[in-house]
């Protein structure tokens, strides 16, 4: 991939993170209703997820500094609706365009990314690791370092965000034509690809929304206390994860990956068994790194199966894995009300039953 992208998907990665966390404070900085706050952020993530495959019907790389642009002008908009004043319906709406806008120009980014992942022949998967990687940096660093940023001011967490993109737009060059043609237009969705990244990511949406009640129902566990060992082991996902793209992915076989599902599913278990801080944040590097191989590995097939259709079906892909977290964290949610330990088990079963789909059916990398 074109290496000036890196800087910008890390500070949207970390501007992402650090919304969901300061969600209290936001809602109070606009006078606003922590429900209503949240039902606008995920609302502006569905409707960017369901406009991301109509990237494919562009299929051309002078999106590229347009999204830069965009997502620069949102996170100076949010820093500005944090800053100044205004009437809570109005902040409101705003919020909402923001939020819509900047997803889909990240997710724009993200596709031309992994489309550029593949232009060296033979390093094609280990590139695509790489770039799957700069999410994971800048979840890991944001999951650390957004506390004390907000408790300096507010707006210091959005800030990561517009450095990043700024960097990337100035480090940016025109595309030379490439020498491999693609298709413009929506092409069909190969939905035997997209089981799996829908699977990966509905465990991790489970796990999302289950481990912070998971860990304030231990006894002498107080909710601030398991938010800080929720944060942590986010960070900890985070860093298993990029260690595991820039090592680990380029090399792992079919059987590898059965293995990282199985010990990814087996790594929940023992979580919702036994959730102690030392076992939860250990463990949760483990989850980390095993779904990244998963979902990398397989976006690396479907790629490489039809490079001239790479951008529609990148795009899918992404359509598949925010639906997939999407779907996880409702039934997260749902599965709340029979405890959070059944919620994990859930999880580690969605987990560990992609090693039957990889043993079922075609391979998922080669």
């Amino acid at each position: 991939m074109k290496a000036s992208l890196g800087p910008a998907l890390v500070g949207h990665a970390f501007q992402q993170t650090a919304l969901m966390a300061m969600l209290p404070l936001i809602a109070d900085r606009l006078g606003l209703s922590q429900s209503a706050v949240g039902t606008v952020v995920a609302f502006g993530m569905a409707a960017a997820a369901l406009a991301i495959p109509l990237i494919g019907v562009f299929g051309n790389s002078d999106l590229t500094r347009p999204s830069l642009l965009v997502m620069i002008l949102c996170s100076l908009g949010l820093a500005a609706l944090l800053l100044l004043p205004a009437p809570p319906a109005l902040a409101l709406l705003a919020l909402l365009v923001l939020r819509l806008s900047q997803g889909l120009a990240a997710a724009t980014l993200l596709v031309h990314a992994q489309i550029g992942s593949l232009a060296r022949r033979g390093e094609g998967r280990a590139q695509l690791a790489r770039t799957q990687s700069f999410g994971g940096m800048g979840r890991a660093a944001s999951a650390i370092a957004v506390g004390p940023l907000a408790a300096l001011h507010i707006v210091l967490p959005i800030l990561p965000a517009i450095a990043g993109a700024m960097w990337s737009l100035f480090s940016e060059r025109p595309r030379r034509t490439e020498a491999q043609p693609r298709r413009a237009g929506l092409s069909r969705p190969d939905f035997h690809a997209l089981i799996l990244p829908l699977t990966v990511q509905a465990s991790l949406g489970v796990t999302h929304v289950s481990l912070a009640p998971l860990l304030a129902a231990q006894p002498g566990t107080s909710n601030l206390t398991a938010a800080s060992i929720a944060g942590l082991s986010l960070a900890a996902a985070n860093l298993g994860l990029v260690v595991a793209q820039r090592y680990l992915t380029a090399k792992a076989g079919p059987a590898a990956l059965r293995l990282a599902a199985l010990a990814g599913g087996a790594a929940l278990l023992v979580v919702a068994a036994l959730p102690l801080p030392a076992i939860v944040v250990g463990l949760s590097a483990v989850i980390g790194a095993a779904s990244a191989m998963l979902l990398t590995c397989n976006l690396f097939t479907v790629l490489s199966a039809a490079p001239e259709h790479g951008f529609s079906r990148a795009a899918w892909n992404a359509t598949a894995s925010t639906a997939g977290l999407a779907l996880g964290a409702l039934a997260g949610s749902a599965g709340l009300h029979a405890g959070p330990s059944f919620s994990l088990t859930l999880s580690a079963a969605l987990m560990a039953s992609v090693a039957l789909m990889l043993t079922s059916t075609r391979k998922t990398a080669t």
